[in-house]
């Protein structure tokens, strides 16, 4: 009847998913054992032959060397098969995760709550009981669908794809996993991707890394020690054995995802823009070229043709090709596409709030905090008055309580004097430094009534939330403390512009970055200061070994303190990389 849809085009329910991932997991078994029967079947013709020419009585083609043969041949096929596909089954999925870094999005932050809710509709909109979510910690544009350690199904998007798109856009990314979940896709390509991370594992288990931190220098270097054989035989397994699992997988399963995707959410439009931005934008994660096909959109996109060599070796179509369907589906064109990306990203930087900088002040707020932090550290001098005696006899300082417990070579047993009661003996004779010991012990502030200071003026922090991401930040001074952990949602992100004289501090930066005599005398202009969150002394060091710009970092709290403008300046500086990386890459892209 009209209007009556067939059990092909009838939503599947989740046990008939489950069937279905079973059904391809018997099916991939077997045609790994095949994979294997084949490469052991040459390997060890290649033994009996050999051993033809050096014992004259050893016939390879006599039935009885010829049954060997085919029992050695099956014994080992049937062996490897069963180590490489138990254990990608164990152990695939966390390789993977670990191997990007996923995390589970946080309530507490704007776009990880977006993601949150879209991945709750699309559960209701697909029926699956459970749909669990990942984030990626890179400024990448990407996703992808997996099924978990525990077998449930999966969606990870990346920090820059949070960034970038829009709801709709989120949503048709989503809607696009969630297709290859129901289509059993994510079943297959989990699985392949696990089996060819077996190898890799291999590899890296045959890799020693010893690092090396000179003290001229700021930059850190890695001596790498690799045995040969398996390195080359662990990559070698790796590439055919995925080659040979992607021969068999259909390219079309992208289009018919993208299809699907368009009947769970609607907006055609919306996915095609989204896809059309990573190809633009780097969509590579880190050292994981091997869980291609995993991907939205793979990181050589651009190099995609629908050649015959690309329609075997490559899992996706090339991106015009779905993004002109995609277009069709809403009535539209390629370029109506390029134009509504066009618009959005214009409406996108007028919506932005611009910041200014610290220099751009009125004289009078300057000179406030000019004093404010004179204050700040006549405060912080009054409570130095510990010394610390050196294995060569010599007395160091003053420092504060923070600075003494700080010290890389402290110990309780260390000899201490306080200047204030003019007392000396070991640390552990003192209540003071007992009682900090126990507090740092207990995850507490050393001194309560220094918490949640600002490292540069003493005032009280304020929490705030910065391009969607909570932080503590300093009303007087303007200075961050921001999670580790947060600064690549951070650079991500789109929601401020910056006042030309930022941009002149970033270009000024630049030339330093590249002087290195200038960054080294740079380490050394910044004054100590104490981690608002346990009171230990922050160290001065370059924000990576990249981008050498001075920050206050606290390893314990794994928080950074950035000063007026640090912060901004670093965002200047990585948003034009990334402007710079996506004009070389529209060079010679869709017109």
């Amino acid at each position: 009847m009209k209007g009556k849809k067939t059990a092909s085009e009838r939503p599947s329910a989740y046990w008939e998913i489950q069937g279905k991932q079973a059904r391809l997991s018997l099916a991939l078994f077997f045609m790994l054992f095949l994979f294997y029967l084949l490469t052991s079947g040459i390997l060890t013709g290649i033994v009996f032959i050999t051993l033809g020419f050096f014992l004259p009585t050893f016939n390879f083609l006599t039935p009885g060397a010829l049954l060997k043969f085919a029992i050695l041949t099956l014994v080992i096929s049937t062996a490897v098969t069963m180590l490489n596909f138990f254990q990608a089954k164990k152990e695939g999925v966390r390789y993977i995760l670990n191997n990007l870094g996923a995390y589970y999005p946080d309530p507490n932050d704007r776009y990880h709550l977006m993601f949150i809710n879209v991945l709750e509709e699309m559960k209701l909109s697909s029926g699956l009981p459970e749909l669990k979510g990942y984030v990626l910690p890179t400024v990448n544009l990407n996703s992808l669908s997996l099924l978990d350690v525990d077998g449930r199904p999966a969606v990870a998007v990346t920090e820059g794809l949070l960034a970038e798109a829009s709801r709709d856009e989120l949503e048709a990314v989503v809607a696009h996993e969630t297709a290859h979940i129901l289509k059993g896709d994510t079943q297959v390509l989990t699985l392949v991707c696990s089996l060819a991370a077996f190898y890799e594992k291999l590899f890296s288990a045959s890799q020693t890394k010893d690092e090396d931190f000179r003290q001229d220098s700021l930059f850190q270097t890695q001596k790498q020690q690799t045995w040969s054989p398996f390195l080359y035989l662990g990559s070698l397994f790796s590439y055919s054995l995925i080659s040979f699992l992607i021969m068999i997988i259909s390219r079309n399963r992208e289009l018919l995802a993208d299809a699907t995707a368009v009947e769970l959410g609607r907006h055609p439009e919306a996915l095609a823009r989204i896809i059309y931005k990573a190809h633009l934008a780097n969509s590579y994660l880190g050292e994981a070229s091997l869980f291609t096909p995993l991907f939205l959109v793979p990181p050589d996109s651009r190099e995609i043709s629908d050649s015959l060599w690309d329609r075997l070796f490559n899992t996706h179509p090339p991106v015009l090709k779905r993004v002109q369907l995609l277009a069709g589906m809403g009535h539209k064109t390629l370029k109506d596409i390029l134009e509504e990306i066009k618009q959005q990203e214009s409406t996108r930087q007028l919506a932005r709030q611009e910041i200014s900088s610290e220099a751009e002040m009125s004289e009078e707020k300057k000179e406030a905090i000019r004093q404010q932090k004179e204050i700040a550290e006549q405060q912080l001098e009054k409570e130095r008055f510990w010394l610390v005696k050196t294995a060569e006899n010599k007395w160091l300082g003053p420092f504060n309580l923070g600075e003494v417990v700080s010290l890389p070579y402290f110990t309780p047993a260390i000899r201490i004097k306080n200047l204030k009661d003019n007392l000396e003996a070991a640390a552990r004779e003192f209540p003071q430094i007992r009682f900090a010991l126990y507090r740092q012990i207990k995850n507490q502030p050393l001194e309560a009534e220094l918490a949640a200071r600002c490292p540069s003026c003493q005032s009280s922090l304020s929490d705030s939330f910065y391009e969607g991401v909570k932080i503590k930040y300093c009303p007087v001074c303007q200075g961050k403390l921001v999670n580790m952990s947060d600064l690549e949602k951070i650079f991500a992100r789109r929601e401020y512009k910056f006042s030309e004289k930022i941009k002149e501090q970033a270009q000024e930066w630049r030339q330093i970055i590249m002087e290195p005599g200038r960054r080294k005398k740079l380490m050394l202009k910044d004054k100590s200061a104490l981690c608002p969150l346990c009171g230990l002394q922050m160290m001065v060091k370059p924000f990576n070994y990249h981008l050498i710009v001075p920050v206050y970092k606290c390893l314990k709290c794994q928080v950074i303190w950035f000063e007026a403008d640090k912060l901004e300046i670093l965002q200047t500086i990585i948003e034009d990389r990334s402007k710079s990386s996506g004009e070389e890459r529209k060079t010679g892209s869709f017109s």
